[in-house]
C-alpha cells in the first residue's frame, strides 16, 4: 500500500519502493488496469508507465517515443497522479491539441478515478483534483458582460447586440465553465472581446470564485493536483514570467513536474510565442473598438472628446496605410519576407498611434467610475503593446531573433508581423531544461533512424535519457492504403477540373462505407468547396457531413461523429492531429494533400 497524504513527513519517493511497484502492480499482465477495468495488456504501456515511473523518482528529464496505439495517455497519467499525491506535487500536462485535452479530461482521467477505486490501497486518492488551464481570454466575465448589456447602444451594431443577447441566454440556461468553446456556434469574435475575463474590471477585487467562471476556475487550478494546459498558452505564461520566485524549484508552479504530450511541436510551439506576432486585423479591429467613426460606436464613442475621436480616426487611416504598402510593396507577390535590415518599413504608424495611448491615458484619469478607468487603463496597455510588438518588428532590437512578414487567414488577406528566436534550443535549455523540474517529452514521431538526438538537439534537452515502443498495431494486416494516380494538377491556374475531381472521389469512397469517413484538407478554401458540393448528397442519402467552422464546435463536431457512427466529417487544421475515436466512426481518413513544411519559411535553416 502507498501511503499518501496522511503521511506527516516523507523522504520522497526514491527512498520508497512502493511508488515504483504500485505502477508495476498496475500495468503488468493480469495487473490492475486488466483486473479493474478490463484493459488489455500491452507490454509497451507498462514499459512506459514504468521507465516514467523511474525517472519521477530520479528528478530526471525523459524522451519517450510511443507509437500509435501504446497508451501513453494512461502510461503518464497514472505514475503522475500517483506521484503528486505522494511527493505532494503538482503535474502539468502540456498538449498541442483541443481534441487531446478533451480526451484526457472526458475519458482518461474518469479511467484513472475508477481504476483508483477498485485498487486496495488507493481509494482515498481517487478524488485526485484536476483542472483545465486555459488563457482568461477563453472565460466570460458576468461584470463584463452586464456593462455591456447595459451599453450596447454605444458599442455594438444590431447583429453584435443579437449575439450579446444570445451570451447572456446561455449563461442563464446555466453554461457550465463559462468558457467559449461551450457556445455552439462560437460567439462573435468582437463581442467576445468586450466580455471575456481578460480585463482588469475581472479582478480579485470585483469578481469572487462564487459568481466569476474565471475566478472559480483560477481557484480549481490553484488546488488541483493535474493540470492540463496547451501548448500556446504554457508557452505564452513562460514568455510573460509565470512561475515560482527565483529560490524555488519549478517552472510554472512551485516544484511541478511537466509532460509535454505531442512533444514533436514544441519547438515550433515555443518559437510562436517566445516572439512577436503582430497582425493587421488585430490592430485594425482593436482600433474600430475604440471608436468606429462610420456607425458613430465604439469603447470611447460616448466619454472621448473630439480631439480623442479624431485621434483614433487617424490612428486607424494610419494603420490601413502602413499594411496596405507591407501588402504592396513589401511583399507584393510573396506570402512571406524576410525582414533582414532595421528601420527598412514605415515609422509614420507610430506618432498617430501614441496619440491614441495619450488619449486613452487622459481618459481614464478622467473617468468617474472605476470599471470605466479600469477598461481604459486595460486599452491603454493593449495600444503600448502595439508600440513595442511595431518597434521590436521594425528595429530588429534582438540579433538572436529572426524577423519577417506573411500574409494569413482564411481567405490570405491578413498581413502579420513575426519574430522569433534564431535558437530555440537555446530558450529552452535555459528556461525549461535547466529547471530543478523532471519532463516527460512523448510522442508517436519522436526519432529519426531510431535516435531522438535531432529532436533533442532542437529543444535543448541533451541531457534528457531516451526510450522508444513500437506501435502494438499490425499495420499490415489492419490498414489498407489507396492513391489515385488519375489526381488533375491542383496547382493547374483552372482548380475547378481538380476541385470537382476531390469532391467526386471523396463521394465514392464513402457513401458506401459501414462507419465514417474522416477528409483532412490543408486549406479551408478547397473544404468549403467540397462541403458545398456533397452536401446536397449526403442530404439525399439522409446521412450526415459536417464541415469544421461550419456550424459547430470541434467539440460538438465530435460528438455528433461518435454518436452516428456513418458521418462524413470534413476538416481543417486540429482535426489533423489527436482526434480519438475509438470503433467504426472513423474507418477511413482520406488525404486530400500531405502537409509539408514549406522550405522557404524564415526559421527554416535560418542565420544572420
Amino acid at each position: 500500500m502507498i501511503r499518501l497524504i496522511e503521511q506527516e513527513q516523507m523522504d520522497g519517493p526514491s527512498n520508497d519502493p512502493s511508488f515504483l511497484e504500485k505502477v508495476a502492480e498496475i500495468f503488468e499482465e493480469g495487473g490492475w488496469l486488466e483486473k479493474a477495468l478490463g484493459f488489455e495488456y500491452r507490454k509497451e504501456q507498462a514499459q512506459m508507465a514504468q521507465r516514467y515511473a523511474k525517472s519521477l523518482t530520479e528528478g530526471k528529464h525523459l524522451l519517450f517515443e510511443a507509437g500509435t496505439g501504446v497508451g501513453k495517455s494512461l502510461a503518464y497519467l497514472i505514475p503522475s497522479i500517483l506521484f503528486a499525491r505522494f511527493a505532494r506535487r503538482t503535474c502539468v500536462v502540456a498538449t498541442n491539441t483541443i481534441n487531446l485535452q478533451e480526451q484526457l479530461l472526458e475519458k482518461d482521467v474518469l479511467s484513472v478515478r475508477e481504476l483508483f477505486n477498485r485498487v486496495p490501497g488507493l481509494e482515498t486518492i481517487a478524488d485526485f483534483k484536476c483542472a483545465l488551464l486555459v488563457g482568461r481570454a477563453n472565460y466570460l466575465c458576468q461584470n463584463r458582460l452586464s456593462r455591456a448589456l447595459m451599453g450596447q447602444g454605444d458599442l455594438f451594431e444590431s447583429y453584435q447586440r443579437d449575439e450579446v443577447q444570445r451570451i447572456a441566454e446561455w449563461v442563464d440556461s446555466g453554461a457550465v465553465e463559462g468558457i467559449r468553446q461551450e457556445l455552439s456556434p462560437p460567439p462573435n469574435p468582437l463581442v467576445w472581446d468586450l466580455v471575456n475575463a481578460d480585463s482588469s474590471v475581472c479582478s480579485a477585487k470585483s469578481c469572487s470564485p462564487e459568481t466569476c467562471y474565471y475566478r472559480k476556475a483560477r481557484a480549481l487550478v490553484e488546488q488541483a493536483d493535474l493540470i492540463v494546459v496547451n501548448h500556446s498558452l504554457f508557452f505564452s505564461l513562460l514568455g510573460a514570467g509565470m512561475g515560482p520566485s527565483d529560490d524555488e524549484p519549478g517552472i510554472l508552479f512551485a516544484e511541478d513536474f511537466l509532460i509535454f504530450d505531442e512533444a514533436h511541436e514544441i519547438a515550433d510551439v515555443a518559437s510562436d510565442h517566445l516572439g512577436v506576432s503582430l497582425s493587421s486585423w488585430s490592430l485594425e479591429t482593436f482600433l474600430r473598438q475604440l471608436y468606429n467613426p462610420k456607425k458613430g460606436k465604439g469603447l470611447i464613442s460616448k466619454i472621448g472628446r473630439e480631439s480623442d475621436l479624431v485621434a483614433i480616426e487617424n490612428a486607424a487611416l494610419a494603420a490601413s496605410d502602413f499594411f496596405q504598402y507591407l501588402h504592396m510593396e513589401t511583399l507584393g507577390e510573396k506570402d512571406r519576407q524576410r525582414l533582414r535590415h532595421s528601420h527598412s518599413l514605415p515609422m509614420e504608424i507610430f506618432p498617430p498611434l501614441s496619440r491614441v495611448l495619450r488619449s486613452l491615458i487622459e481618459l481614464s484619469d478622467l473617468a468617474s467610475e472605476e470599471s470605466t478607468r479600469m477598461e481604459l487603463r486595460d486599452q491603454a496597455k493593449r495600444t503600448q503593446a502595439y508600440l513595442s510588438d511595431l518597434s521590436e518588428v521594425i528595429e530588429q532590437k534582438d540579433e538572436n531573433s529572426v524577423y519577417w512578414l506573411e500574409r494569413g487567414g482564411r481567405s490570405n488577406q491578413i498581413i502579420y508581423l513575426r519574430s522569433a528566436p534564431l535558437e530555440i534550443a537555446t530558450v529552452l535549455r535555459e528556461e525549461l531544461f535547466a529547471k530543478d523540474s523532471s519532463i516527460l517529452l512523448t510522442s508517436a514521431t519522436i526519432t529519426r533512424k531510431g535516435s531522438a538526438e535531432f529532436f533533442r538537439n532542437k529543444i535543448g534537452a541533451e541531457k534528457a535519457a531516451e526510450c522508444v515502443v513500437r506501435s502494438p498495431f499490425n499495420y499490415e494486416k489492419q490498414i489498407s492504403i489507396s492513391i489515385f494516380k488519375d489526381c488533375p494538377e491542383p496547382q493547374a491556374r483552372d482548380r475547378s477540373s481538380y476541385l470537382k475531381y476531390l469532391a467526386r472521389s471523396i463521394h465514392a469512397l464513402a457513401k458506401n462505407l459501414e462507419g465514417g469517413t474522416l477528409v483532412l484538407f490543408t486549406n479551408y478554401s478547397d473544404l468549403r468547396f467540397c462541403h458545398n458540393e456533397l452536401k446536397p448528397m449526403w442530404q439525399k442519402m439522409q446521412r450526415s457531413i459536417y464541415a469544421q467552422g461550419d456550424q459547430y464546435s470541434r467539440s460538438e463536431i465530435r460528438k455528433r461523429v461518435i454518436e452516428e457512427g456513418d458521418a462524413l466529417l470534413l476538416g481543417a487544421e486540429s482535426f489533423w492531429k489527436g482526434f480519438d475515436a475509438k470503433g467504426s466512426c472513423i474507418s477511413q481518413v482520406i488525404l486530400t494533400r500531405l502537409p509539408f513544411e514549406n522550405p522557404s519559411h524564415p526559421l527554416s535553416g535560418s542565420k544572420k
